[in-house]
């Protein structure tokens, strides 16, 4: 298992992004999507959920550089995840996501779609450990 450290400054990162992007305009989902797609493939050891492997971390950055960035942020869902999307109006859109396992359902929203689902995939990742961790 990862030091406590480690964990809690992975976790905070996590936090951090799924907080930002929430604001963030559309010329900057790349790097939400490239941060995500490193965090996801950097996931501590003794954290429930999968890691995103090299490969799928390779498909997703090649899908970023190509300017795909809605097929990119579907990448980094794990294969057991559950999750919605809508768009409320012109420049808005909401993902929910739900990680296997999960009790709750984490919901972001951002100024495109990959943003959206960056921010509650991470949101996602945090209440996960959260339900866990009180539920000990």
């Amino acid at each position: 298992m990862a030091p406590a450290i480690c964990l809690n400054e992975w976790l905070a990162e996590v936090d951090n992004l799924a907080l930002s992007s929430t604001a963030a305009n559309a010329e900057a989902q790349a790097g939400y999507v490239r941060a995500m797609g490193v965090l996801m493939r950097m996931r501590p050891e003794g954290l429930a959920g999968e890691r995103l492997s090299p490969d799928r971390e390779a498909d997703v950055m090649r899908n970023v550089s190509m300017g795909a960035f809605e097929s990119a942020a579907l990448g980094l869902l794990p294969s057991d995840a559950r999750m919605m999307t809508s768009s409320p109006g012109p420049g808005r859109h909401l993902a929910t996501v739900r990680l296997f396992g999960q009790r709750g359902e984490s919901t972001s929203s951002g100024s495109t779609f990959a943003l959206a689902l960056v921010g509650a995939l991470a949101l996602s990742v945090v209440d996960h450990y959260h339900e866990a961790v009180n539920a000990l």
